[in-house]
């Protein structure tokens, strides 16, 4: 079927968090603010994962469920012909959450005052875990060439080396700066964590949301005989569905496993969840193919729009995720004046660069997973609120 990726859907009076909540977090944020900020997008989700939730309603009861035969073979189908990449259904082990997989692993695999390595700018919820686990954040900055960023592997091994340093926490492809690591890239990342015992996790939520000729390759795959590299997977960023609370975390180490299970217990993933995680799977690729080219034409749009009306603003767009990292530095304000330029003048909800760590500093994180009608519109009021300021300094 054919899916309209540009129609507007209200989301009023839906509990969701990226519409609703943001109400919540100032009081200059209205009703009429467009919300650019949290990695959800505002696209419908895919007919056959909505009938299968309504179909498994049909049952009429929704009691404590756990994942069969039918819910793994639709999850290792999914990675062996999205990514050739063959996955054992012994090793997968569910969790609500990458995030909350995340801390799982870090409490079961590390002790406090243990050292974790990130990559920062990175996803914030990855330092805020490590703090309220007990752990120490060790910091591998990545190297920002105009917009090309790269590992800097010469501090990634003085780190690795460190021996409090346990586990590192890899965002593939990364968020937010966009890439896609490459298999060369991915290979010494991953040599240099298995040289000296630090245990690779892998998130790689975003997995499937790439430009047109990227192409992502599961860490683990490089390394078929290892088996302390840890994939965080999920279905969710895919099909836009993170309110299902439900994702797949690849853990070949008996051992590791073993700890896992002993940490969280059995797993009774939402029956709702479950059926829509087959239907994803199974049946809703033609949507993620439909889905891919126009964020690439939203992007491009996008990188049009920002050099024709705001040229200072430096943007590369990301290999992967739907997510745009830009760096309005070259304005001249400090960050908190330019998120209150942003908010109050702009009425536009973003995410703020620091949030990832003090390299982002001058950047703000915009969420493209829109119609191009809502992306426009946002664009428009950002131009409109700084178009016609000078640069400060």
């Amino acid at each position: 079927m054919k899916y309209n990726f540009n129609q507007l859907i209200n989301r009023d009076h839906t509990n969701s968090v990226k519409w609703e909540f943001m109400q919540t977090l100032s009081k200059e944020i209205n009703k009429d603010t467009l919300p650019f900020w949290i990695a959800d997008m505002d696209f419908a989700c895919p007919a056959p994962m909505l009938e299968a939730i309504k179909k498994r309603t049909d049952n009429l009861i929704l009691g404590y469920s756990m994942a069969d035969d039918s819910y793994h073979k639709a999850v290792c189908n999914w990675m062996m012909r999205r990514f050739s990449w063959p996955v054992n259904s012994e090793d997968i082990v569910i969790s609500p959450g990458v995030v909350e997989a995340i801390k799982t692993l870090i409490l079961t695999l590390t002790s406090p005052g243990d050292g974790i390595i990130i990559q920062r700018p990175v996803y914030y919820p990855f330092s805020a875990i490590i703090n309220l686990t007990g752990r120490t954040v060790s910091n591998n900055a990545l190297v920002n060439r105009n917009g090309d960023y790269r590992i800097n592997f010469k501090e990634l091994e003085q780190k690795a080396a460190k021996p409090t340093n346990k586990m590192l926490l890899l965002c593939s492809p990364h968020n937010p700066v966009g890439r896609v690591w490459t298999e060369e890239e991915l290979r010494r990342i991953i040599a240099i964590c298995l040289d000296n015992d630090v245990i690779p996790v892998s998130d790689e939520i975003h997995f499937d949301l790439l430009r047109k000729g990227i192409k992502h390759i599961p860490a683990a795959k490089l390394f078929p005989d290892e088996d302390k590299i840890i994939t965080c997977t999920a279905p969710t960023k895919t099909f836009n569905a993170a309110g299902l609370q439900i994702s797949n975390i690849i853990i070949k180490n008996k051992k590791f496993r073993q700890k896992w299970s002993a940490h969280t217990g059995p797993e009774l993933p939402s029956p709702l969840s479950l059926a829509a995680v087959k239907a994803a799977y199974n049946e809703s690729e033609e949507w993620l193919e439909q889905l891919l080219p126009y964020l690439d034409e939203n992007f491009a749009f996008m990188k049009h729009f920002l050099d024709e009306k705001l040229p200072l603003a430096r943007f590369t767009i990301p290999q992967g995720t739907y997510l745009a990292w830009v760096d309005f530095s070259a304005y001249g304000y400090e960050d908190r004046e330019l998120a209150r330029i942003l908010l109050k003048e702009a009425n536009v909800l973003l995410e703020g660069g620091t949030m990832f760590g003090p390299e982002g500093s001058g950047f703000q994180r915009i969420n493209v997973a829109c119609p191009k009608s809502t992306l426009e519109q946002g664009l428009k009021r950002i131009s409109a609120a700084l178009g016609d300021k000078a640069p400060k300094g």
